[in-house]
């Protein structure tokens, strides 16, 4: 199984040494924002799916479910 790297460690590989110490925590504070956000948006997709879905098998007629 592959393990994802979060971008804040991605980030720790990266050379920045003409950053200041400022800009570096910056950078990943913003990295792990976007990160936040996009794992956020993906979770109410994920929601909104399986909610849909429950509702299409109500919907549907048990005689045409195994049609």
């Amino acid at each position: 199984m592959k393990k994802n790297q979060t971008i804040a460690e991605l980030l720790a590989n990266v050379n920045s040494a003409y950053l200041t110490d400022a800009e570096k925590y910056e950078a990943i504070a913003r990295a792990e924002r976007a990160e936040y956000i996009v794992e956020g948006i993906s979770s109410a997709f994920k929601a909104i799916k399986k909610a849909a879905l429950k509702l299409k098998a109500a919907f549907v007629p048990t005689s045409a479910q195994h049609a």
